[in-house]
């Protein structure tokens, strides 16, 4: 029930870096293969900014089995292509800003690209007051991300001063460029959901939201994300389905921004 507490704000005397927005596309299908049991597929694409700057894309494939009326398991794999963006790394011991806007001594992790290996395995549960259907989801997902190669700029700078000890503009005496190597690195994650959809009377628009936090297993330093969505679904036919949704993620770090994304999501029934 680690969910019921993702209200708890993280530490609000930290800085927070600037917020992104972006728009995160779903497509999914599934099939029955048997009683309670079926095979799922997803496909999912995020932009990072107004620009579409990727993000990430990825592709997955699972099953999932209904154990009882209000008990699920599922497991499955997804196959994630991310984006890592260039991030400049000040050297704070050395890196007053001066009167011209320049910060003393700082690098330049230039932007790549990794493959990440995600498997995952969850069990949920519904229960329903009146037309309001509450869900909460358990998923255990570890990730493996595999090196990869990039580049760092290193830059170092000199202050000068005039006749009087005034600050003159700075002069540039080191950018040099390195290969990077980004090792390779895993994690275990818990990742609770709690769900609360509403079933209005003769409509095909069902309105849900949701709170979702992550948390570290294998590096316990508290709670690492909080990611709340707040939209709604429209059923097409009995096969078919399109989402539409508000996302909103907070990271307890202050190097990560929070993002904003608008989701539109498509669903079939094979």
């Amino acid at each position: 029930m680690a969910a019921a507490f993702a209200i708890i704000p993280f530490n609000s005397a930290k800085a927070q870096s600037d917020d992104e927005l972006g728009v995160w596309t779903t497509v999914e299908a599934s099939t029955k293969l048997s009683k309670g049991l079926k095979l799922e597929f997803e496909a999912e694409h995020r932009t990072i900014d107004s620009k579409g700057t990727i993000d990430r894309v990825s592709l997955g494939a699972g099953v999932s089995y209904k154990i009882t009326k209000w008990l699920k398991a599922s497991a499955g794999y997804i196959f994630i292509y991310g984006h890592t963006p260039e991030e400049k790394k000040i050297k704070w011991e050395d890196a007053l800003i001066n009167d011209f806007g320049t910060f003393y001594d700082y690098n330049i992790d230039h932007a790549y690209w990794t493959d990440r290996h995600r498997a995952h395995i969850s069990f949920s549960g519904e229960y329903k007051i009146g037309r309001v259907e509450l869900s909460l989801r358990e998923r255990f997902q570890y990730t493996y991300t595999s090196s990869a190669t990039t580049e760092e700029t290193k830059y170092r700078w000199q202050q000068n001063f005039d006749a009087n000890y005034n600050e003159m503009e700075p002069t540039l005496i080191l950018r040099e460029t390195t290969p990077e190597l980004k090792e390779a690195k895993h994690n275990v994650t818990l990742r609770s959901r709690l769900t609360a959809k509403w079933d209005i009377a003769n409509c095909k628009i069902t309105p849900f939201a949701s709170v979702e936090l992550y948390t570290r297993l294998d590096e316990w330093k508290g709670f690492d994300k909080l990611r709340y969505r707040l939209g709604a679904s429209y059923k097409i036919d009995k096969d078919n389905e399109i989402t539409l949704y508000y996302l909103f993620q907070h990271e307890n770090d202050i190097d990560k921004p929070r993002t904003h994304a608008i989701g539109l999501g498509y669903s079939i029934d094979l």
